[in-house]
């Protein structure tokens, strides 16, 4: 398996990011393919084979580099440092009290602006060998090899960006594993204690990116709770046993029955945006869950060392800017988003986000795709 870099200029002014917009292009031994553009380390395109072998791209994502940078919906990128929502726009390290961005209601939503998913990093091609040592530096146990040269990106964020300590030095690895893995391992290192809780935002959607609804795909989580959204869309302290809701997922269901529900929890976000708490969570590289689409016989498996999986059904999809000529609309993909717990910061009992100096602390989310 091989690495392409390529050029990815932007239309409208070719000549501004010509230095730093790339993509590379990686393709699996198994002929799996995945580009990923360095404007947020965004996964741009994303091909598997259905049940008759035919291929075709699962990832939503925008035209061209122009429409990537007025993207609001963070398609396919690494969104950080810290994802989802920490409450009140503020949170408290060993007794200083930094203030972030309020961009959603009174909460900071995926960081703030420049953070991950909106600034340019540096893209280059990194060995097997180099990728395995990678892998093994982790020490998160479970992670197979992988099956030829990958792609890395870097970015440091530095200190105080967003309002958030440190410089922040990250790394982000996309590589294929020998299983049909698509592995997403996260490096970092920061001079003061600051927050790392990263995630990948992607949309899946395993019929092709542009063939409409996924609420009829099956789709299982291996949780036993989710944690509850105060009546701010913000993740509180309190945690509900799935068992008779309509958010246990351990046996497959349709993505309609969630969507579709009454539930106030979802009625809140136009449809599912939750935090499952993934079972037999332990720093390892665990499964967390599937989808399958019945119609292509595709499905993908998700694994993480990550504690949390955020599970959205594109609630909120929109606009004219996608690739192909059909318009996206909600519900036309599925994200699942190993995290840490939205707003742990503020929350003791939760795992904490918080990185110490001069320690490097890495995590993995791998996508697993195969036929049904």
């Amino acid at each position: 398996m091989t690495v392409i870099k390529q050029s990815y200029p932007s239309a409208s002014q070719p000549d501004k990011f010509s230095d730093v917009s790339f993509r590379f292009v990686m393709r699996s031994s198994s002929g799996l393919e995945c580009s990923v553009i360095t404007y947020g380390a965004r996964i741009d395109t994303l091909l598997v084979p259905d049940k008759n072998g035919d291929m075709a791209d699962i990832m939503l994502g925008m035209r061209d580099l122009d429409c990537y940078l007025r993207d609001g919906g963070n398609h396919g990128a690494i969104v950080g440092r810290s994802a989802n929502r920490i409450k009140g726009a503020q949170f408290v390290i060993d007794g200083v009290t930094y203030k972030i961005p309020a961009n959603d209601g009174e909460n900071n939503l995926h960081t703030g602006n420049p953070a991950y998913q909106n600034v340019f990093w540096e893209g280059s091609i990194l060995s097997k060998e180099d990728t395995d040592s990678y892998i093994r530096d982790s020490g998160i146990a479970g992670i197979p090899e992988a099956d030829g040269e990958s792609i890395m990106m870097h970015y440091v964020s530095p200190d105080m960006s967003c309002g958030f300590p440190g410089n922040l030095d990250t790394t982000v690895i996309y590589s294929w594993l020998g299983d049909n893995t698509l592995l997403i391992l996260y490096r970092a290192e920061t001079d003061k204690k600051t927050v790392f809780a990263p995630t990948n935002h992607s949309y899946f959607n395993l019929g092709g990116h542009n063939s409409g609804t996924v609420l009829d795909d099956l789709i299982m989580v291996n949780s036993d709770s989710v944690t509850l959204k105060d009546e701010t869309n913000c993740n509180s302290s309190r945690y509900l046993d799935v068992a008779g809701t309509v958010f246990d997922l351990r046996e497959p269901v349709f993505i309609s029955q969630i969507v579709e529900s009454d539930e106030p929890q979802i009625v809140m976000s136009r449809g599912i945006d939750m935090n499952y708490c993934i079972n037999g969570f332990n720093g390892d590289y665990n499964f967390a869950g599937y989808v399958t689409d019945p119609d292509s016989g595709r499905v993908m498996e998700v694994y993480t060392d990550l504690p949390g999986i955020q599970l959205y059904a594109g609630n909120h999809l929109g606009g004219n800017d996608q690739k192909g000529d059909i318009p996206y609309k909600p519900y036309d993909a599925i994200c699942l988003e190993a995290q840490m717990f939205p707003n742990s910061i503020n929350i003791p009992e939760f795992d904490s986000p918080v990185i110490d100096p001069d320690e490097v602390t890495y995590h993995a989310c791998g996508y697993k795709f195969g036929i049904n």
